[in-house]
């Protein structure tokens, strides 16, 4: 038996007639219906013998290519319908007044390559410009949005050979070392920006005067280039200093909820009946040139900027560093403010526990499990039997010799046979 699956697209009008499609759109839409056509024949007739991973596999493959010639099929369209554009000038102010159509470029996407067509505004002293790429959010390399969500987000988790294992694993599409370093050196130079939209919602009069602002300070050692690198140079063979310690700050609003310290080191379940404050409009910033003091100048400055009455309470937290700390009472001074700082204890727990395990390294105390896993219970082990020898075990097959063949001897123990005497080693 033959399963033949069509699909037809018509243009249903607004008082519920059909009519068939406009050329331009019925060959936009030809190659994704039949995509879907081929694939619903598939899992009516040959997924029957396969499994459900084989199922699986099959799926995501057809699956992704449908999703990438119905991208292809929306960028088509869109080339169909753009209109030419009156009076396009360049940023100096020359006018491009020359319209060629069918100009084409190759885009990167989540779901495989494609290919963009639109018309170009040439002149002759400027390179040429294209206002349906404006219009379209297209960067200037091939890679799209969505390439480049999925690469910060994988390269913000782990290196860059992981991130293109699994970005091929996602997509389909090889990314090379040089051009995810690209793609992670762009984003990089938006995180300013990211972040200042994300708090630009943070407004004085949207936020309650009962809201906290949270501030918190922390370092971070980043590996250097070599050429980067400080006491490079030393003759004594020391290690060079291959890391530089960056300071990162970042500004929160929160709503305070009232807690007991049983509520934080809990089951899930208790946490899920007394939930904590959760982070709003967050704000990040890192430097490895500033200092410290102008980092924590800058946490200062955007909890200004959210309460310019300064009618908020402010909470900062650290993890202990003296420098830190001083330069914190130094801009709450400053500014005539009363600045509670709070110390990381579970950060500094860890350091203690270091510590505690250095001095005593000989019979290191079993640690008392905490939070998750003092609520989980312990699995039972199973007991295991003594190990009896060799000779005496039980026999799991009742064909074999009651006793094991004995071991050979050792050189130099016990006798041998004359086949078997041991060959003496060369001098």
């Amino acid at each position: 038996m033959t399963v033949r699956f069509s699909v037809t697209i018509r243009q249903v009008r607004d008082d519920g007639s059909e009519a068939p499609l406009e050329e331009e759109l019925a060959a936009a839409l030809a190659a994704p219906a039949d995509q879907f056509a081929g694939l619903a024949a598939w899992a009516a007739e040959e997924s029957r013998y396969l499994d459900h991973g084989e199922r699986e596999k099959v799926i995501a493959e057809d699956g992704r290519e449908l999703q990438r010639r119905l991208l292809q099929a929306a960028f088509d369209i869109d080339a169909a319908c753009e209109e030419r554009a009156e009076g396009v000038t360049s940023a100096a102010g020359i006018r491009h007044g020359i319209v060629e159509d069918g100009h084409g470029r190759g885009v990167t996407s989540v779901f495989g390559p494609v290919r963009v067509t639109r018309k170009a505004y040439r002149n002759r002293r400027e390179p040429n410009l294209y206002p349906a790429d404006a219009r379209q959010v297209l960067p200037g390399d091939p890679y799209s949005l969505g390439m480049r969500s999925l690469a910060a987000f994988h390269l913000a988790a782990g290196g860059f050979g992981q991130a293109q294992e699994v970005i091929e694993a996602r997509t389909g599409v090889t990314v090379g070392r040089a051009q995810l370093a690209g793609l992670a050196e762009d984003l990089a130079a938006w995180t300013d920006d990211f972040y200042r939209e994300r708090s630009r919602d943070a407004e004085e009069d949207e936020q309650p005067d009962s809201d906290v602002i949270m501030m918190q300070g922390d370092g971070k050692g980043i590996a250097m280039r070599p050429e980067h690198r400080r006491n490079a140079g030393k003759e004594d063979g020391t290690r060079p200093g291959i890391k530089k310690m960056a300071e990162i700050v970042a500004v929160a609003d929160f709503t305070p909820s009232v807690r007991e310290p049983e509520d934080i080191a809990a089951p899930p379940a208790r946490r899920k009946a007394h939930p904590g404050p959760e982070a709003r409009d967050k704000w990040v910033s890192a430097s490895v040139t500033e200092s410290i003091e102008d980092m924590i100048g800058s946490a200062f400055d955007e909890a200004d900027r959210r309460d310019p009455e300064r009618v908020r309470q402010r909470v900062f937290l650290v993890d202990g560093n003296k420098q830190q700390i001083t330069a914190i009472e130094d801009h709450a001074r400053d500014r005539g403010l009363k600045v509670p700082v709070l110390i990381d204890y579970i950060h500094v727990s860890g350091y203690l526990g270091k510590a505690a395990a250095a001095l005593h390294p000989r019979r290191p105390r079993r640690r008392r499990p905490v939070g998750r896993r003092a609520a989980a219970p312990r699995p039972a082990r199973p007991r295991e039997s003594r190990r009896r020898h060799p000779r005496l075990r039980r026999r799991e097959n009742p064909r074999e010799p009651p006793h094991p063949p004995p071991r050979p001897h050792r050189h130099g123990q016990g006798r041998h046979l004359p086949g078997e005497q041991p060959r003496a080693h060369a001098l």
